[in-house]
C-alpha cells in the first residue's frame, strides 16, 4: 500500500473533519478510494467518510484491508506536514508509517496500528425531502451567537428561509436566512421542517471547512440531521441525533 498526497496540509484538514468527532477508527483501503465510518463514544452522532483514488497523486493498493488507527496521533503527526511538502502513507510492521518529502528533505513517522473493536457500521437510510445549501462561515458566526444563549439549536426550513432559533435561560437569539440569498443560495423544502440538535455537536462538524465553503443541510423534522460537504477532494457526511421536544 502506497498512498500519496500532494499537499500534506491538505490531508491534515480532511483527518481533522473526522477527528472532531471520532479519536480511534478503522480505515477500509479499498480499489477506489480510503473509507471510514464511525460514531462517536456518546453514540449520538456519526461521521462517513470517502477520499476517492483520484484525490491522490499516487494510490497503489494492492489488496483491501482494514487498518484501525488512533486517529488523534494521526492527526497530530499530519499537523508536522508543511506546505509544499507531499504525503505518503504506507504499512510496516504493524505500523502506519507518514512520510513527509520536501525539495531536498524527508521525515518519516511510524504510528503503531490499533485494533479497533468498533462494529461494521451502515450509514442511516433516511429519506431526505428539505435540504439547504449554506455557506460553512455563516453557520459558523450563527452557532457563536448561539452559544451565548444555549447548549441546543433549533434549526428550521420553511419554503422562503432557512432559520436558526435559540432558546435559554439567558435570551433567544434568532437568524434567519432567504432563499436565494448569498449564505443560502439553494434550498428545497416542501413543508416547514425543524428540529432541535446540541450545538457542540453542529460546531465540531463545520470545524474543519473554510469560510465560503458550502455544506449542504438535510432535515426533517424531529429525526436525525445530515449534513455534509467535500473538503480537498474528501466527502465527509455527519448524522446526529435530534433532541425530541415536548411543547
Amino acid at each position: 500500500m502506497r498512498l500519496v498526497v500532494q499537499d500534506a496540509p491538505a490531508l491534515k484538514s480532511v483527518i481533522d473533519c473526522i477527528v472532531s468527532l471520532v479519536e480511534e477508527g478503522q480505515f477500509e483501503v479499498k480499489a477506489d478510494g480510503l473509507h471510514l465510518m464511525a460514531m462517536d463514544p456518546s453514540q449520538i452522532s456519526m461521521v462517513s467518510f470517502s477520499m476517492p483514488k483520484s484525490a491522490f497523486v499516487e494510490y497503489n493498493v494492492t489488496e483491501e484491508r482494514k487498518i484501525g488507527i488512533d486517529i488523534g496521533q494521526l492527526a497530530n503527526v499530519l499537523s508536522r506536514g508543511k506546505k509544499g511538502e507531499k504525503v505518503e502513507l504506507s504499512l510496516e510492521e504493524g505500523r502506519l508509517v507518514v512520510r513527509f518529502t520536501g525539495e531536498k528533505h524527508k521525515r518519516t513517522f511510524k504510528v503503531p496500528l490499533i485494533e479497533s473493536g468498533e462494529r461494521s457500521q451502515r450509514e442511516p437510510k433516511i429519506e431526505f425531502k428539505s435540504h439547504a445549501m449554506v455557506r460553512a462561515d455563516s453557520i459558523k458566526e450563527t452557532l457563536k451567537d448561539a452559544k451565548l444563549i444555549s447548549s441546543h439549536v433549533r434549526l428550521q426550513l420553511t419554503p422562503e428561509q432557512f432559520i436558526v432559533d435559540v432558546r435559554g435561560e439567558s435570551g433567544e437569539v434568532k437568524a434567519e436566512f432567504d432563499k436565494g440569498s448569498p449564505e443560502v443560495p439553494e434550498m428545497q423544502t416542501p413543508a416547514s421542517v425543524k428540529a432541535t440538535f446540541p450545538l457542540q455537536y453542529l460546531e465540531d462538524m463545520v470545524k474543519a471547512t473554510s469560510g465560503n465553503a458550502m455544506v449542504r443541510i438535510n432535515l426533517e423534522t424531529d429525526r436525525p440531521l445530515k449534513l455534509e460537504y467535500e473538503i480537498e477532494g474528501a466527502r465527509i457526511v455527519y448524522y446526529l441525533a435530534p433532541r425530541i421536544e415536548t411543547e
